[in-house]
């Protein structure tokens, strides 16, 4: 075979055989690239659905959320995290105490939110009327247009009517003050030698006996329309009160309807999911199965 024939033939191969496997290895290699890039956007869309909504398990992020809510929701629970799961998790004796506490808190979380809504539009409602009354003043008084009586006759009537109330108000005012302090100071002495006589005469246990009786009160307030072990209720009761403060802030920097909506709503399913975890962690094993010695 001559060099041309050589030639012909390497070129033949080349064209008819090489040139289609490397088209099919490209083939193969863009569809690869598919396959990985739908992957990719799977995982991520994933991994971003779980970082916005399962926010208790969110660290210090780079990348803010695009809602405030959610952001000083994040912020909110990641400084009440340590009060709860140290208060639940202290509650190891029986399922049915844990189970009080998670039903005590989400319960007063709503009820807290609620509140909250309550509050903010009470003081709307009042600045509205601050500002109808506002916009009153401004008004023409009526009757403006009816002639005045001579300024003279107006000055000296005024005067006497003047004379005579600021005279009859300081004998009211001196009357009514000496009498009143005469009973406060009275009262006051009275109720003080009283507290004072019977915190005296108590031992330091009745002491400590009287301040749970009144924390008792507190508690029953706060468990009211629940049933559930009251060990539970009473540690709910101090987890909520170590963290509530952080949850009204946060809610109440947040002044667009959206944001707040996003923070309640989000804020009791992520309080839902952070007990349900503190759960499953103090969940009893499995019983090792019994095998018997082969000896």
């Amino acid at each position: 075979m001559n060099n041309n024939d050589e030639k012909l033939l390497r070129e033949f191969v080349r064209r008819t055989f090489v040139k289609k496997m490397l088209q099919e290895q490209h083939n193969t290699m863009l569809q690869e690239q598919k396959v990985r890039s739908f992957v990719r956007s799977l995982i991520n869309e994933v991994s971003e659905e779980k970082a916005n909504t399962v926010i208790y398990e969110a660290k210090e992020m780079a990348n803010p959320h695009p809602s405030t809510g959610i952001n000083k929701l994040r912020d909110a629970i990641r400084k009440a995290k340590p009060s709860i799961k140290t208060k639940f998790q202290q509650l190891t004796s029986s399922s049915e105490q844990r189970e009080s506490f998670s039903n005590h808190l989400l319960a007063a979380f709503v009820r807290l939110f609620d509140q909250l809504d309550a509050l903010s539009a009470s003081s709307e409602a009042e600045q509205g009327l601050e500002d109808t009354s506002a916009d009153l003043a401004g008004l023409e008084e009526p009757g403006a247009d009816v002639e005045a009586p001579p300024e003279e006759e107006m000055a000296d009537i005024e005067g006497d009517i003047e004379g005579l109330l600021e005279s009859m108000l300081n004998e009211i005012d001196v009357d009514v003050a000496d009498e009143a302090d005469k009973n406060d100071i009275v009262s006051d002495e009275i109720a003080n030698e009283k507290e004072s006589e019977t915190k005296k005469n108590m031992s330091q246990v009745e002491k400590d006996v009287e301040k749970k009786k009144a924390q008792e009160k507190e508690r029953e307030e706060f468990g009211a329309g629940l049933e559930g072990d009251s060990t539970g209720r009473n540690q709910a009761f101090d987890a909520f009160n170590l963290v509530q403060t952080y949850f009204s802030d946060n809610y109440l920097d947040l002044d667009s309807p959206d944001d707040r909506e996003m923070f309640k709503k989000w804020g009791l399913y992520n309080l839902k999911l952070l007990l349900d975890s503190y759960e499953e962690e103090l969940a009893p094993q499995l019983d090792t199965p019994d095998i018997p010695n082969p000896q």
